[in-house]
């Protein structure tokens, strides 16, 4: 999915790291810790002379630490559009010849790309439909963005928030004692690709009818801050007391091709083929031997 917006490993550890780096410092705090970079270099992996950097950056304002991080393509695209040596006269990103010294789609990929030869850039985007050829070796930029459309800023962080949600319950799980789990089913079976239809009509009005009841339910239960709340404090060696959480459900589907199912049933076929067999099936094996 990454690849597919254009993003990358570059950047993926640029977010890597202000998430390490942010995370670090509340969990140094929350222990009661003084946070420093040298602690946090130490807990995250991070080398501590990029830590002040990264912290005086806010998440929510995050950008990779240097354009040079940013997809090469992309690069490439915002050079076209940004850099006057490549723009027409009104400030549009001009038609370029594919090759030359001058004003040239050769010209602008070294100076962007950061080494990687113009021509296999060249395929790229016209494979992702990002340039257009004109007439005879000439080359005109189609769009900003080098991923294909499809999808929105909104869209994906809607998508961040649910997953968060997700991983914030599992990691809970992980955790907790038995009596404190908290619910996760999942259920995914082979059937007719025909199904699908009526199963997505299907699940999200079952879906909606939860929600609906998990609402009511919430709505009844909601915390009040103009009420006060009675807390007993707790002993020196128990957690801090919990007056509200923020509590909530969600539903979602299961949808995988065959090919995807195939290709992690071999994965994990492969594994265990690695990983030999049980030990203790070994040792009988070693026990039958020596009988005979």
């Amino acid at each position: 999915m990454l690849i597919r917006f254009g993003i990358s490993a570059g950047e993926l550890k640029a977010i890597v790291d202000s998430v390490y780096a942010h995370a670090g410092s509340e969990h140094l705090a929350a222990q009661g810790e003084r946070v420093t970079y040298s602690k946090l270099a130490v807990i995250t992996g991070i080398n501590r002379s990029f830590l002040p950097a990264i912290l005086a950056t806010p998440q929510d304002e995050f950008r990779p630490r240097s354009q040079t991080q940013l997809h090469r393509a992309a690069r490439v695209l915002n050079g076209w559009y940004d850099d006057v040596a490549f723009q027409t006269r009104t400030g549009e990103p001009a038609v370029l010849s594919v090759s030359g010294k001058r004003k040239s789609f050769e010209v602008l990929a070294h100076r962007y790309s950061g080494g990687v030869y113009y021509p296999t850039l060249l395929s790229e985007l016209l494979r992702v439909g990002a340039v257009r050829m004109v007439g005879s070796g000439r080359v005109r930029a189609i769009r900003r963005a080098p991923a294909p459309g499809g999808t929105s800023a909104d869209a994906v962080q809607t998508a961040g928030e649910i997953t968060g949600d997700l991983l914030a319950t599992l990691e809970h799980n992980l955790v907790a004692r038995p009596h404190e789990l908290l619910p996760v089913r999942a259920l995914a079976l082979r059937v007719d690709a025909k199904s699908l239809s009526l199963f997505r009509s299907q699940l999200s009005k079952r879906a909606d009818n939860l929600l609906e009841m998990t609402d009511a339910f919430l709505q009844a239960h909601r915390s009040s801050d103009s009420q006060p709340t009675t807390v007993i404090p707790p002993a020196p060696d128990e957690a801090p007391p919990v007056t509200d959480l923020i509590l909530g459900a969600g539903v979602f589907a299961i949808c995988k091709s065959s090919s995807q199912v195939s290709t992690d049933t071999r994965s994990a076929e492969s594994a265990k083929k690695r990983a030999g067999p049980p030990p203790g099936n070994n040792k009988r094996k070693r026990k039958k031997k020596r009988s005979r």
